[in-house]
């Protein structure tokens, strides 16, 4: 009987210590980030991305200024500018940068990516988001790296810390016609 008591007392106690996750929220937008989670692993791009999936997020885009200026302030307040992170940004099967998240591609009118060799320095007023490098096909993933969290090439296999934010929940409606089983 002691036995059996000092299981579910165990089993009490172990569900109570469960894993959980913890995000911080900033202009609205509810972040997962990986190094303030002491469960979450440093990953790989991919398996980030899909740790990411895994918990109802996505590795996370920037698609304004604001959004990335906020983050990467608070992450320099926190202190976490010595650790490399994880974004959704790449270039994988073409040469154009893309937030992988979202779909869509780097904003011109803002680009935080360290310039260093990637970008066709011929013409400064060709979008750098359409014209980088492509001879270094190991680097296409995008991280957050260096002291002051430039968007950073990085090769896609190399284990990093990684964002993710909330998904973005869209309605749908598709209006439905009424048939019958003999229409067709």
């Amino acid at each position: 009987m002691r036995v059996i008591a000092a299981f579910i007392i165990v089993l009490a106690v172990a569900s109570t210590n469960s894993q959980r996750i913890s995000t911080i929220q900033l202009d609205g937008t509810q972040y997962f980030i990986s190094r303030l989670n002491p469960y979450a692993p440093e990953l790989n791009y991919f398996l980030a991305y899909q740790y990411c999936r895994s918990l109802g997020l996505q590795l996370t885009s920037f698609e304004t200024k604001e959004k990335a200026d906020t983050l990467t302030q608070y992450m320099k307040n926190a202190g976490l500018n010595k650790y490399e992170f994880w974004t959704s940004g790449n270039k994988l099967g073409t040469s154009m940068l893309l937030w992988m998240s979202t779909g869509l591609p780097f904003n011109a009118t803002f680009n935080y990516l360290n310039h260093e060799s990637q970008i066709d320095q011929a013409d400064p007023s060709i979008n750098a988001a359409r014209h980088l490098d492509v001879s270094a096909l190991g680097k296409s993933c995008v991280s957050l790296s260096g002291a002051n969290l430039e968007w950073t090439l990085s090769d896609c296999g190399a284990v990093k810390d990684f964002i993710c934010e909330q998904t973005r929940c869209y309605y749908y409606n598709y209006g439905s016609i009424p048939v019958s089983a003999t229409q067709g």
